[in-house]
């Protein structure tokens, strides 16, 4: 490292190019010596001689796991690709999982423990002991006043287990996720149930219609290669694709249709299709009779008429009819909303009135629909349900999901003034700027990793990610972090290795004789029962197997609460609104490959993050000029962005991508280093979608 960091340079270049090249200038250098090298292959470095393998592993980037095909010269991977036929990935890998095996040269990398020297902005990142690291943070843990906190942000793992172990054996412990932003419409539908250990997903497969309250179906969500396939069978299988969203994103341009609306209107468009279906086509003699409350969600809707509501939602009554009844004419359907990477979830009210369609339709506990599934899931405390300001020691773990993480959403639980946070995670991120300790872990590929059931899936699966580079020194395992501060507070605390663990759970899963193994090698499946021991299993997931289990066989009939909340329609803005987007995998730097980050900024396919999107009318009205730099205004702060028009965003809408930014590449595609969450408002229920927010001309 050529100078101490200090809180500030993180939190202004975080992820770009000047940090890059305070830690290894090398990687930038080899960058721009690539240009060089197309000019003279003569200079091109050659890879190492030996032997070319192949080797079959898991990639941990995001929920999803999808399958890979490592091409290996002398044992290390120089090329990644999907496993074809996999009946979970299809194939498919996304472009971040594609460079995976990049991760752990990052310029960011962190190999030794760093810590701040205070907690002003001026204050520095220094290197520390993990022994001083531990003590110090034990002895915060014996000491807190408020809660002491893991938040697992990849939660069902054998290491999530440990977590909350951990968390139990301490008087004011708190085993924590974040919600899954993919599973948003699943988890409310969990709350409406009077049954709560439940697990929901969704048969994308055998349905007929899909209707997406901004979800991006076709832009990197759930298991990419599965819904990539499904559609491109569209022709055979005549399955429907219908995007309901505010503006055209990738999703909704290549859908069957695309239902424009104005933003911050989805609540109120799923209760104007629940009137029509309840009041008009009369569906709840039929698909209701679990609802508790149904005569009152009916009362409710009579405020949801869509004559009503057309000048709010922007949607014409004839539209929302149209859909009501092709809802109730097809023989299966799933109605999803979507948390936006970037712009993160809608708020809970929201949330319910879209999962509530799949009730009054009865589309949960039926094929094609929403299907139950085993519950293994490691029960843990939503994030949003613990108190504002009560946590003293807070540790975060080193798994990035691809969604964004406002810093706001963490700090808001935080004790003002009095709290410790310590990330697990093997390089700098746009919340290293906050933390008080960094231990460095292992990246992709360098560990033993399990792959728990991915977001959505109708049925539970299992897989191993075997590593495929070597651990650096100085480095360690989440789990082992914990076991040592467990040690330092003399807890009766054991344990096992990674490795120990992951043969528990493939010797629970054996046990049951159910599903079937899926061999990445040769693309055959072979029921479980047919594995002769529980070692062989485990041998056959280490070399590169999946194990999917069987879909339920009978789906209860379970008592419901529709949950009839009222939704207020938006009031009329005299300000812009500034709404975040972003692609999965692409919202922060930290986890991208520098040579993806450089394509990504250089090819322009994607906006680049200073980058702000605006109808030309909404651009005419502020006076502004497309071809000067504006200054963007928020109640938290200000940046400079250039403006884009775009016909298909809203009048009086800013769009601002969410990442990623430059990642040590310079280019003149960015005025600046500034993540775009920075200017967003984090509400009280967690959601940050839209802000109040003003723009000008940039003043010379």
């Amino acid at each position: 490292m050529q100078k101490s960091l200090t809180r500030r340079d993180l939190l202004k270049f975080a992820g770009g190019s000047a940090l890059g090249l305070l830690f290894t200038p090398l990687p930038w250098k080899l960058l721009d010596d690539s240009a060089i090298w197309t000019q003279n292959w003569a200079l091109t470095p050659k890879l190492s001689h030996g032997p070319i393998t192949t080797k079959f592993s898991s990639c941990t980037l995001c929920p999803a796991g999808c399958a890979v095909k490592a091409h290996c010269v002398d044992g290390l991977p120089f090329r990644l690709t999907g496993v074809h036929h996999h009946p979970m990935s299809n194939g498919a890998v996304c472009a971040r999982g594609l460079a995976g095996h990049h991760l752990a040269y990052h310029p960011l990398r962190m190999t030794i423990p760093h810590k701040f020297s205070g907690r002003s902005a001026e204050s520095r990142l220094i290197p520390y002991t993990l022994n001083n690291s531990i003590k110090e943070i034990s002895a915060a843990i014996d000491s807190a006043q408020g809660s002491v906190v893991i938040l697992d942000q990849s939660p069902n793992r054998t290491s999530s287990i440990i977590f909350k172990q951990f968390t139990e054996k301490l008087q004011n412990g708190i085993y924590a996720t974040l919600s899954s932003d993919e599973e948003s419409t699943l988890l409310a539908l969990q709350e409406m149930f009077d049954e709560k250990n439940i697990s929901l997903g969704y048969d994308f497969e055998k349905t007929e219609m899909i209707v997406s309250f901004g979800a991006p179906l076709l832009d990197g969500f759930g298991t990419p290669g599965l819904m990539t396939k499904l559609y491109n069978e569209r022709k055979t299988s005549r399955k429907k694709f219908i995007q309901i969203e505010s503006c055209q994103s990738r999703t909704a341009l290549q859908a069957d249709q695309w239902i424009p609306i104005k933003p911050g209107v989805e609540g109120i468009i799923a209760l104007n299709i629940a009137f029509v279906l309840l009041n008009e086509i009369k569906l709840h003699n039929q698909n209701s009779n679990g609802a508790k409350d149904i005569s009152e969600y009916k009362k409710n809707l009579k405020n949801f008429i869509p004559e009503r509501t057309e000048h709010a939602t922007g949607i014409q009554p004839g539209v929302i009819r149209k859909l009501a009844l092709d809802l109730a004419s097809a023989r299966s359907s799933i109605i999803l909303g979507g948390a936006d990477p970037g712009g993160g979830s809608f708020g809970k009210e929201t949330e319910k009135a879209i999962a509530g369609l799949n009730l009054i339709l009865g589309n949960v506990g039926k094929s094609g629909a929403i299907t139950e599934r085993k519950n293994e899931n490691v029960q843990a405390e939503p994030w949003p349900k613990i108190p504002d300001h009560s946590i003293s020691v807070l540790i975060m773990d080193s798994y990035e999901t691809g969604y964004a993480v406002p810093w706001q959403l963490i700090e808001q639980k935080l004790i003002p003034d009095n709290n410790i946070v310590v990330t697990l995670l093997p390089y700098l991120n746009e919340i290293s700027a906050h933390t008080d300790y960094i231990i460095p872990t292992t990246t992709y590929y360098e560990s033993v990793r399990d792959i728990p059931t991915p977001a959505g899936s109708p049925v539970n699966t299992f897989a191993i990610s075997q590593p495929l580079l070597p651990k650096p020194d100085g480095t360690i395992e989440e789990t082992e972090f914990i076991s040592q501060v467990a040690s330092v507070l003399h807890m009766d605390f054991t344990i096992a290795s990674a490795e120990e663990r992951i043969k528990e759970k493939v010797n629970s899963i054996y046990s049951t004789k159910r599903g079937k193994l899926f061999s990445f090698s040769d693309g055959q499946s072979k029921p479980l029962i047919d594995i002769s021991t529980a070692n062989d299993f485990y041998s056959q997931l280490l070399d590169g197997a999946t194990w999917i289990d069987e879909k339920a066989s009978k789906n209860l009939v379970k008592k419901f609460s529709l949950k009839a909340d009222i939704i207020a329609q938006p009031s009329s803005q005299d300000r812009l609104l500034l709404i975040p987007f972003g692609w999965r995998g692409a919202v922060s730097s930290s986890s991208l490959s520098p040579i993806m980050s450089k394509l990504f900024q250089e090819s322009e396919l994607r906006e680049n993050a200073n980058t702000v999107l605006m109808n030309p009318q909404t651009i005419a009205d502020a006076k502004l000029n497309e071809t000067q730099n504006a200054i963007l205004e928020t109640k938290s702060g200000s940046m400079p962005v250039k403006i884009k028009s775009s016909n298909t965003v809203p009048l009086n809408v800013i769009y601002i991508p969410v990442g990623p930014l430059p990642n040590g590449s310079p280019s003149k595609a960015y005025l600046n280093n500034l993540n775009a969450l920075s200017m967003c408002e984090v509400k009280s229920d967690g959601t940050w979608r839209i802000t109040n927010a003003a723009i000008r001309n940039q003043t010379v």
